[in-house]
């Protein structure tokens, strides 16, 4: 029975070659950003303070700090890395502990809530057999019969409340909530974001909790179905674990470790060569449309459907061209059918129809009738290191 979670399905969604990497071929990297190991600290800090407090303790802001301290040193390994160059782990480590200090001087004395559950595991059963892994940071509850599903976020960044109003992942947690605690009036939706020491709070309805789950389990069949695994090149390549071995990436790293200068390197080489010809295709195209536009008028002025050069000549003949408005098409394609001429004029689109033979979502008869062969498409962009 296949679980999934808001972390596997975001990464799916994220870059594909990396779910694989993750999921299916389960390929362990010792690598860890220091944003990822700063937020495991926090957590388990505030998991202790949650923990203790079920015994009656009431740590002092002082011991959980240590505590953090503690859990940080022991845990920190030269695997760590800090993609921003101009700050340290030291840096990291005092932003954390101002998270921590904040939220303690924020909450204390932590009983405005009753705590249920921190750190939760659990599932939750989706259609055809699938689960969903349940992982919440904090649950807890009021007198009056409300809900907490609560998240720490030790992110530097403050989102805004319609993006909250659009996450998927505590609202999920949420439909698993109504369906253990049938006796919740509601359920709210609580981010507490450290970096500002502010809590915000979203709401789902019965309906929208339906809907969501639907479309869940649509993207899990589609992962299901998922038989390429492209990567996809985006600014949290930065912060990966498998950067180093992602064909994305890979040959930066083998001609950095071998100190060479990319123009020394053959693959370096294509590429410079490939960007110069590009850049000079497209000065040559440019170059084209205006003296295109030079000869029409030329050919104008002269009154001449002929323009002469030393080797070749150049015909200048003036044509109609129909234009298809937008507006009209709907109506085009009426007439055109009511006067029994469609057949004529229709084509079977290639273009539309390979990507849908490619995902299975035509029917089985008509991807019978195609084959498949590897083609590759080149791209030019702006390195990003």
């Amino acid at each position: 029975m296949t679980t999934y979670s808001h972390s596997k399905l975001g990464t799916f969604q994220q870059c594909k070659y990396k779910y694989k990497l993750q999921y299916i071929d389960k390929i362990k990297s010792d690598l860890e950003s220091i944003e990822i190991f700063m937020g495991k600290r926090v957590h388990e800090a505030l998991e202790k303070l949650y923990n203790d407090l079920k015994f009656q303790k009431l740590n002092t802001k002082e011991e959980l700090l240590q505590f953090f301290e503690k859990i940080w040193d022991e845990n920190w390994h030269d695997k760590v890395f800090i993609v921003k160059d101009e700050y340290t782990a030291k840096n990291y480590k005092e932003m954390s502990k101002k998270f921590i200090a904040d939220y303690y001087d924020h909450y204390k004395p932590f009983n405005h809530r009753t705590v249920i559950a921190i750190e939760t595991q659990d599932r939750m059963n989706l259609s055809e057999g699938y689960q969903y892994h349940i992982r919440i940071d904090h649950l807890a509850c009021d007198k009056e019969g409300n809900y907490y599903v609560c998240d720490y976020k030790t992110n530097n960044l403050l989102k805004a409340q319609e993006e909250l109003d659009e996450d998927h992942q505590l609202a999920m947690y949420s439909l698993w909530v109504k369906q253990k605690y049938p006796d919740a009036k509601s359920v709210k939706l609580v981010w507490y974001f450290l970096a500002f020491d502010k809590e915000m709070i979203s709401e789902r309805n019965d309906e929208q909790l339906k809907e969501l789950k639907k479309q869940i389990e649509k993207l899990i069949k589609e992962i299901e179905a998922c038989n390429n695994f492209p990567t996809n090149v985006s600014s949290l390549c930065d912060y990966c674990q498998y950067k180093p071995i992602c064909p994305a990436w890979k040959h930066k790293f083998e001609v950095e470790e071998s100190k060479k200068e990319f123009s020394e390197d053959y693959g370096g080489k294509l590429v410079d060569e490939f960007s110069k010809l590009q850049e000079t295709k497209k000065h040559a195209e440019e170059k084209i449309e205006e003296i295109k536009e030079d000869l029409i008028k030329f050919a104008k002025q002269k009154e001449i459907d002929v323009v002469f050069g030393t080797d070749k000549r150049c015909s200048v003949k003036e044509y109609d061209k129909i234009i298809f408005p937008d507006d009209k098409k709907e109506e085009l394609l009426k007439l055109i059918k009511d006067k029994g001429i469609y057949d004529e004029f229709s084509s079977l689109n290639y273009f539309k129809l390979s990507p849908k033979v490619l995902k299975k979502e035509v029917d089985e008869d008509i991807i019978s009738l195609t084959d498949r062969e590897k083609a590759y498409r080149l791209s030019l962009s702006k390195r990003r290191d």
